[in-house]
């Protein structure tokens, strides 16, 4: 069985992913091959493509941004590999972007099974009739779909498929690279950390608002709160930390390599996320496995599957300010017994979400598609599938 792996690009998570992936396609005699369309522009592009010598990994335009390239250009060149490969089954990224939608497109011509990996739901994302209807005729070309975990069940019935299409397991990390002792080379005393970029929706403005509140009831035996990452609300939120008093209390850290971070989550006394609109947000199962408790905004992907509540963290609703001050003080007056509770019982929740559940999931959905008949489509739904190239928008 050839099976083709693509997708818009593959940074940060993704190496370890397709390795372990890549390792029981050898085992089991396969052929794996990884397709990036672009090099360069990712959100991630802080972190350089990693191109394991293990994997025969392809990168289509490795000098320029996705959001440079046509529908057409991606297709030409995509395409021409694909029909050197000549895969039984393509593994690609939301069909809103031309990684899926052509491959929904090549695999109707070739008949080729698809399976689409995404991680929005359908309450996150606003559409208009005319993309809605689009996406459904599109999604009638696909054969199974991999989410994050269960709670994407209605998402997946709202596209048009049944239980048995869908499959879970994509937002994963490696654990154990996460959660191996490191030494922390910084001395901040105690400290909530947050990390990520720094843009309207990941929300870091109201993280630094709700700590000086927290800062100013609890005096002077407030923790600090280090903030790792860049972005345009950057300058915004050193304004506001620095009008407030706090200029001492808040740290500013560029992004660092992931080398670095273990250590700061292992000994920070919490991680703080307060997206206002996130599909998962991977920095809270970096932090559990690195035995983290977690204070998470419920509208992060993660949160309702991964934290519970008085158990490993806290939940909050993103615009609630004084509630996110309020944890930041829960999580102050901790007892070291309570603290160390929750730690184990990030871990433990976390243990579940390694590599082992993304190619589990992988692998089941392959097994299922390849024991089912390709979907049928009709002649218009053919037609709109050819004409469907997706866009990328850079976030």
């Amino acid at each position: 069985m050839k099976v083709v792996f693509l997708h818009t690009d593959f940074r940060i998570y993704w190496p370890a992913r397709l390795e372990a992936l890549n390792k029981v396609f050898f085992q089991r005699g396969n052929q794996l091959d990884i397709i990036e369309i672009a090099g360069k522009g990712s959100p991630y592009s802080f972190s350089e493509t990693v191109k394991s010598k293990n994997l025969n990994w392809h990168i289509l335009f490795p000098d320029q941004r996705p959001e440079c390239l046509s529908g057409n250009t991606i297709k030409k060149t995509l395409y021409r590999l694909l029909n050197q490969i000549t895969p039984d089954i393509i593994i690609a990224g939301a069909i809103a972007f031309p990684s899926g939608a052509l491959a929904v497109a090549w695999g109707q011509e070739h008949n080729c099974k698809i399976i689409v990996f995404d991680d929005a739901k359908i309450e996150a994302v606003k559409r208009n009739w005319i993309i809605e209807r689009i996406k459904r005729t599109v999604y009638n070309g696909v054969d199974a779909m991999l989410y994050p975990a269960f709670e994407w069940e209605r998402t997946g019935r709202y596209w048009g498929f049944i239980p048995e299409q869908l499959f879970y397991g994509i937002d994963v990390v490696d654990n154990d690279f996460w959660a191996t002792p490191r030494a922390l080379k910084y001395d901040w005393g105690n400290y909530f950390v947050s990390v990520g970029r720094q843009i309207p929706k990941k929300n870091y403005l109201s993280i630094a608002k709700a700590y000086c509140k927290y800062a100013n009831e609890v005096g002077p035996s407030a923790y600090k709160l280090v903030l790792i990452g860049d972005g345009p609300e950057h300058g915004i939120i050193v304004d506001y930390v620095n009008q407030v008093g706090h200029t001492d209390d808040v740290i500013f850290l560029p992004f660092l390599p992931q080398d670095e971070l273990p250590a700061i989550y292992q000994n920070a006394k919490a991680l703080s996320s307060s997206s206002s609109s996130e599909t998962w947000g991977l920095v809270i199962n970096e932090a559990m496995a690195c035995g983290c408790p977690i204070i998470a905004s419920v509208q992060c992907g993660a949160t309702n599957t991964l934290v519970q509540e008085g158990k490993n963290g806290f939940r909050f609703s993103c615009e609630d300010i004084n509630r996110l001050a309020e944890l930041m003080i829960k999580i102050h007056n901790l007892t070291d017994k309570q603290r160390q509770s929750m730690r184990e019982a990030s871990k433990t929740i976390i243990a579940d979400w390694g590599l082992d559940r993304f190619v589990k999931g992988c692998f089941e959905a392959m097994d299922y598609v390849s024991t089912h008949p390709k979907r049928k489509v009709s002649i218009v739904s053919r037609f709109i599938i050819k004409l469907w190239k997706g866009r990328y928008r850079p976030v």
